[in-house]
């Protein structure tokens, strides 16, 4: 890595870092600088703005989204095995500390300034088509029977956040470990083939 994407990287942390200790609103450049270990200068070099720097820690979020579940139907591949690879996966992007620290901040910004996240929101809800096309594919395969894909995707990912995202996030609490995680996994896989299954 260069040194120079190396420092973006270190203020990119150390503003995460700050914006989840003190908000948004009461972090100054100077601080994020002093985090950083790099000079005002620096920071500014790299980021015009807090906003632009804002901006920057939700476009990692949506980088992180968009590599962390890849959902195509499959024909022929049992449903079961399908939607636990769906939910072994969202659970690993999850179960990421800097997934959670992003989420943390956003959040937080989100109920002081909504208008400053929203686009970036709008996008992060769209990573749920991916989900409602494979249950729209396996719909017409005749192996689901849903009438609102888009429901049904917000449902199956609640029933894993509902312990691997939500009790990390608001609370705290340290992510399940790996039993756990199977546990959960397994329920919700089982909860949701037993609400739609053909």
């Amino acid at each position: 890595m260069a040194r120079s994407t190396e420092k973006k990287q270190a203020i990119l942390n150390a503003a995460i870092s700050e914006f989840k200790n003190n908000g948004f609103a009461n972090t100054s450049m100077d601080q994020i600088a002093m985090a950083a270990a790099v000079s005002k200068r620096t920071v500014y070099n790299h980021f015009a703005s807090k906003d632009i720097l804002f901006e920057a820690i939700l476009n990692q979020m949506l980088t992180l989204f968009s590599a962390a579940v890849c959902v195509k139907y499959q024909q022929g591949t049992p449903i079961v095995e399908q939607l636990t690879q769906i939910a072994e996966q969202e659970v690993v992007l999850l179960s990421d500390p800097a997934f959670v620290d992003l989420a943390r901040v956003i959040m937080a910004e989100m109920m002081h300034t909504p208008e400053r996240i929203n686009s970036a929101m709008k996008q992060v809800e769209s990573r749920d088509g991916d989900l409602i096309s494979w249950l729209n594919a396996a719909v017409c395969d005749g192996v689901l029977n849903i009438s609102d894909t888009s429901f049904a995707a917000t449902q199956f990912y609640s029933l894993i956040k509902a312990f691997c995202f939500w009790p990390q996030v608001v609370q705290g609490q340290a992510f399940p470990d790996k039993k756990q995680q199977s546990m959960i996994i397994d329920s919700a896989v089982t909860m949701f083939i037993g609400a739609y299954k053909v």
